[in-house]
């Protein structure tokens, strides 16, 4: 392929014609968008009154914001998280998926801050023992962790 394309463009240059290849960058794919944690084994029983406690941290790496329309998180059984249309992550900035519903409906309380997402589920949604969460942006994946008994692994 490369090969291919370098005689096109020797041929261009013969021929006297110009032309560019556009690709659409990583940060417009969303490609700067990784897990970059996984609470999935929160202390004590799990209870629907401590699901909120259970996240997945994602972190937009990339130098440019990245929209999370059409962003999911799915875990190894087919649960899936919608982002919602509307949210953005600027460069750096990060972002908790939290299972549950929010502990406080205080707007002041830091649970209830932009950067807590809830899936508002009412029991945890991840095996403590094993278990994996995928992140994926408009039908393409961008990223996995995958944990057995106790261990992340990427």
């Amino acid at each position: 392929m490369k090969k291919l394309i370098l005689t096109c463009a020797a041929v261009a240059a013969v021929l006297g014609l110009s032309f560019s290849v556009t690709a659409a960058s990583a940060d417009e794919q969303g490609a700067g968008l990784q897990i970059v944690g996984v609470d999935y084994n929160v202390k004590g029983v799990d209870t629907a009154s401590n699901a909120y406690k259970e996240a997945v941290k994602v972190q937009n790496k990339s130098a440019a914001s990245v929209s999370l329309a059409g962003c999911t998180l799915e875990d190894l059984t087919g649960h899936t998280y919608r982002f919602p249309a509307a949210r953005t992550l600027a460069s750096g900035e990060y972002v908790y998926v939290r299972t549950g519903k929010s502990p406080s409906v205080d707007p002041a309380n830091w649970w209830n801050t932009p950067v807590n997402l809830y899936w508002n589920r009412s029991s945890h949604q991840y095996g403590n023992s094993a278990d994996s969460v995928t992140l994926e942006c408009s039908g393409s994946r961008l990223d996995r962790v995958a944990w057995n008994d106790f261990t992340i692994r990427p």
